[in-house]
């Protein structure tokens, strides 16, 4: 019987085989992202895939299939004792997507958007939705979407990712709101 994670892998490149807008692909991606995360058994097979190691765990890269080019990526992060995950800086995923599916605990997920004040031509970055993402819920970000997530609570939450691309692959921006500082492209 396949697993979990091998069930959900299936559908996905079934979704990626059907459709090549990423909104479309995020949809039914999202779709099984919340099958996946119902299952019971879901942590014993990300601690298995990895195998004591904590930080970011790659549970599958796939080699045909994703966007905008091939190599989608369900990933997970797990933090060491006491330890957290979020509070990264403001992201954007580049010409990619990905979708988020909180497994246990909680994120808070901000979205940001360019405003104009006064000057039309320094656009600075404003906050827009936000929103709370709790165990079973799912979200995506689109191509150009620029967001932050932050973790929620004293334990660490269980977050898996599905990466249109790897991330590693696609150029991408992080934004320094504090500062106001220029965005830092890297991928």
């Amino acid at each position: 019987m396949a697993s979990g994670i091998d069930s959900f892998v299936d559908a996905v490149r079934n979704v990626f085989a059907h459709s090549e807008d990423a909104r479309a692909q995020a949809r039914g991606i999202a779709g099984e992202l919340k099958v996946l995360l119902a299952r019971p058994d879901l942590m014993q097979e990300i601690a298995a895939k990895a195998d004591g190691r904590t930080g970011r765990i790659d549970l599958h890269i796939d080699d045909e299939f994703g966007h905008p080019g091939s190599g989608f990526c369900l990933m997970t992060s797990i933090s060491r004792p006491g330890g957290r995950t979020g509070g990264a800086r403001a992201h954007d995923h580049g010409a990619s997507y990905v979708v988020y599916g909180v497994h246990k605990g909680a994120i808070e997920q901000t979205k940001y958007t360019w405003a104009y004040e006064g000057d039309l031509t320094a656009p600075v970055l404003k906050p827009g939705d936000c929103f709370v993402q709790n165990a079973g819920e799912v979200a995506f970000f689109l191509p150009g979407e620029i967001h932050r997530t932050t973790a929620l609570g004293e334990d660490a939450p269980v977050v898996l990712r599905l990466e249109g691309q790897l991330l590693d692959r696609v150029s991408r921006h992080t934004y320094d709101l504090e500062n106001n500082d220029e965005a830092r492209l890297y991928g």
